[in-house]
């Protein structure tokens, strides 16, 4: 006896780069707008790949590089200047999410165009530094709110691997020449207040110096470098950061992708031996 069985799968995705700026938002300043509108722009690179499960839904997954900064000198109010932290941090993201298509969005359809909401989560590296007598420096290895002390048990050492959600939303296009082209401004809120290395409280400078090292010193407490003369001295326990707040940062960017297929197919005849044969592909 002979019989057949024909089976077909069809998926539709996309992979696509990516490229636009980013900005954060946290204790220090990233832009200005006393003498003209300033700025902390940072570059965003990296890779996008979706999977259609719908024409209203696909899951969509991002590998992006950033990179966010900010500084007090920035800021409008002279006391905030005075402070004189700053900082840049390079980023590592992957996140995962799933993008709403308003409208409907399918390339195997008319459905072309349409904006769309997206939301997701993600995981991102980040590792928060400065210049400091024209060097870069790390700041998490300093403990510059006496995380390393272990007088201030309260002040634990915050993690460079950290979680956020993401809200966001744009508009995709698929032209006639068979590319994908999406406008996107997504948000990461974070669960950190440590991209900038900025939170809690100042140590003071003496204690510090004693029991971190020079160093440590002079990166926790700027306000002399601002005022051109020794080190300022302030109590421990002053405030230095708003831990009330988590930072966060957000992008902008531009994708240029391809639509990818894949399809499968077995065509099976059956004897006695249990030969099988391959559907032919159409």
């Amino acid at each position: 006896m002979i019989w057949f069985h024909c089976t077909s799968a069809w998926a539709q995705g996309d992979i696509s780069i990516v490229a636009g700026i980013s900005n954060y938002q946290g204790e220090l300043a990233s832009y200005s707008t006393a003498n003209g509108f300033k700025a902390k722009i940072g570059p965003v690179l990296g890779i996008h790949a979706g999977y259609e499960m719908s024409s209203r839904f696909q899951l969509r997954s991002d590998l992006l590089y950033l990179r966010l900064s900010g500084d007090d000198l920035l800021n409008e109010r002279e006391i905030t200047r005075s402070r004189n932290l700053n900082f840049f941090s390079p980023v590592i993201q992957l996140a995962g999410g799933m993008d709403w298509n308003i409208l409907g969005f399918s390339q195997k359809s008319t459905k072309s165009f349409s904006p769309y909401v997206s939301i997701g989560a993600s995981i991102f590296y980040m590792n928060p530094m400065t210049t400091y007598e024209g060097k870069k420096v790390a700041l998490h290895p300093l403990g510059t709110e006496g995380q390393y002390l272990s007088d201030y048990p309260d002040q634990k050492p915050y993690s460079l691997f950290q979680p956020s959600i993401q809200i966001g939303g744009g508009l995709k296009l698929f032209t006639s020449g068979k590319m994908i082209i999406a406008l996107e401004t997504m948000m990461s809120y974070t669960f950190t207040d440590y991209i900038d290395d900025v939170s809690t409280i100042y140590i003071s400078y003496d204690e510090l110096l004693a029991k971190s090292g020079p160093l440590t010193a002079a990166l926790a407490n700027r306000q002399g470098e601002y005022l051109n003369s020794e080190p300022v001295v302030v109590s421990t326990g002053t405030k230095r950061g708003n831990s009330a707040t988590n930072d966060f940062f957000g992008t902008i960017t531009i994708r240029l992708g391809i639509p990818i297929e894949i399809t499968s197919n077995q065509f099976k005849v059956r004897h006695k031996n249990g030969k099988t044969i391959h559907c032919p592909k159409f």
